[in-house]
């Protein structure tokens, strides 16, 4: 059995509302889960807690917890492959669901699949979240 890689590639899609501008961009953050892992999703996300949505049977969204609670963040609409609407607020960040005996973990998403992502993905800004 190979050793894990120390970190894998995520896909991050995001708005920044200054520029009016849309943004998507593959990013590396640490394999194991834990505190390097989470420290390094809540600076990508800007954020303090995540929340972990199925966008697909293989594929879930990391989105910060508080999204909708903070002025600025942008909200998408995102239709999943089965149909299912999910409105989200903040950056998004894409990866494996990769499932172990006693959880859920995040897994490296290799480039074809990024780019299947990409390609596919059923997304829009619907708003900014304004006090």
């Amino acid at each position: 059995m190979s050793p894990l890689p120390e970190e894998i590639q995520v896909y991050i899609v995001g708005f920044d509302v200054e520029k009016m501008s849309p943004f998507a961009r593959i990013e590396k953050i640490p394999s194991a889960t834990g505190p390097a892992q989470m420290k390094k999703i809540n600076t990508v996300l800007e954020c303090d807690g995540i929340d972990i949505v199925d966008y697909s049977d293989d594929i879930a969204i990391v989105v910060s917890d508080r999204g909708m609670f903070i002025e600025g963040k942008p909200v998408f609409k995102v239709t999943a492959p089965d149909d299912t609407v999910l409105r989200l607020a903040g950056t998004l960040l894409f990866a494996r669901n990769t499932y172990t005996a006693d959880s859920v973990d995040l897994g490296e998403l290799s480039l074809s699949e990024i780019r299947k992502l990409a390609e596919n993905l059923k997304i829009q800004v619907i708003g900014v979240i304004r006090d």
